[in-house]
């Protein structure tokens, strides 16, 4: 955490995501001491985050390559249209969280919390959901493609029925997972 008389003050924050000149290892950073939860035209966000409370943030549209949020509060996030490239969100708490349109690919997801979280239309690459917490989640119209989710908690056929998969899925003993229609 960057230390009180050292940070830069938000309107500084909000000029170089506009003029996207900040560097990638403060951008995840900085999103956990800015105060205001709209964080308007982020283009993309690296570095680390580990244990950030960002709940209720707005974050429709952001990237976020490489990014470590490892145990971090996301409850309530608008995360839609979000692109998470090879993203750490293990031990993370998403609960409520809006990811729907998001595209994630390589990301770690490892007892993450996703109750009652939104992944209508996300596309899902490569990513790793061992141990997380599917309680309630929507899935309606996602797509996975070499996902392990094998041992994610409370993940019910009801959820999969309404998502698709492209190639090899690993999935929890008895669901299964319909391919997507080719086009």
């Amino acid at each position: 955490m960057i230390p009180p008389t050292s940070r830069p003050s938000v309107r500084s924050l909000s000029s170089a995501f506009a003029l996207g000149v900040l560097a990638l290892p403060l951008c995840a950073q900085a999103l956990s001491f800015m105060p205001a939860k709209d964080i308007p035209r982020a283009v993309s966000f690296g570095g680390a985050c580990i244990g950030c409370d960002l709940s209720g943030r707005q974050l429709p549209g952001a990237r976020f390559l490489g990014a470590d949020f490892s145990g971090s509060s996301l409850i309530g996030a608008n995360l839609r249209r979000v692109h998470f490239t090879g993203a750490d969100f293990s031990g993370s708490d998403l609960t409520r969280s809006d990811l729907t349109g998001a595209a994630i690919t390589g990301a770690d997801f490892d007892e993450a919390r996703l109750k009652d979280a939104r992944l209508d239309g996300a596309l899902i690459r490569g990513a790793s959901f061992k141990g997380a917490d599917f309680d309630g989640a929507s899935l309606k119209d996602a797509a996975f493609a070499g996902v392990d989710l094998s041992n994610a908690r409370n993940l019910r056929q009801e959820q999969l029925d309404t998502a698709c998969s492209v190639g090899t899925v690993r999935l929890p003993r008895g669901l299964t997972l319909r391919p997507c229609p080719q086009d």
